[in-house]
């Protein structure tokens, strides 16, 4: 597994490279129009884990890597295992990446007086550190249960109807528990009473919440990432090159 590991992380080395500039711009114009950096590693985090998903897929495609790598002296588990390997670094050093840039900004931002207001805005504040591990913790969770749907789908049909089947599983995760809560009327009929979403609310605000919800993150990432490499090893072992 090391050795299929290694050799992933070679080929998209340069790839890496390039979505770092791409997050890194998107990242800026998203801080800028919401005048925060709080988004920022979230934003990388996310767009790692979903887009190093989606450019492994079609480089196996496209450059024939995925009948090649069978000729070198790794097996079909180990390919599999390899690749989620990949996809946990690259979400990962997303995240760390950007959000050791942003505690540089903040730093500069409370140490030096810049031009217009932005220190004001990038200084060091408990609170926009609380939301940026909040923020980082639901991307996080979200981008791992997107690349968990979305592998197994290569690892069986291919890049081709895998991204076919990126648009459903965007709307499943994003619009399918807003369709489940208002269809089972479950806010409305009183069964969570206001006082206790209140009190979660305010639970979430403070530290130790924001602390749990970034356990329960990673909890949930590493379970959708396990139960995921399981179904494409089954999945793999029976696909013909």
């Amino acid at each position: 597994m090391k050795r299929a590991y290694l050799i992933e992380m070679t080929i998209f080395r340069d790839y890496f490279k390039q979505l770092m500039g791409v997050g890194c711009f998107v990242a800026v114009f998203v801080s800028m129009g919401m005048g925060t950096i709080v988004a920022a590693p979230a934003i990388l985090t996310m767009m790692f884990f979903m887009l190093g998903t989606m450019a492994a897929a079609t480089y196996d495609e496209q450059n024939n890597w995925g009948l090649y790598r069978l000729t070198l002296p790794v097996g079909r588990r180990d390919v599999v295992l390899a690749r989620y390997g990949v996809i946990v670094t690259l979400g990962l050093a997303g995240m760390l990446l950007m959000s050791g840039i942003c505690a540089v900004v903040m730093a500069v931002a409370t140490v030096v007086e810049l031009p217009m207001g932005i220190s004001e805005i990038l200084a060091f504040d408990p609170d926009m550190v609380q939301g940026m591990v909040f923020a980082v913790a639901f991307c996080m969770a979200l981008g791992a249960l997107i690349a968990s749907i979305e592998t197994p789908i290569y690892f069986r049909f291919g890049q081709n109807k895998t991204t076919q089947w990126i648009p459903m599983v965007t709307i499943l995760l994003f619009v399918g528990p807003m369709l489940i809560v208002n269809g089972t009327g479950i806010l409305d009929s009183g069964a969570i009473p206001m006082e206790t979403i209140a009190q979660v609310l305010g639970f979430i605000e403070t530290p130790a919440g924001v602390a749990a919800c970034f356990g329960i993150a990673v909890v949930v990432a590493a379970v959708a990432l396990g139960v995921s490499a399981g179904v494409s090893l089954k999945l793999y072992e029976r696909r013909e090159l």
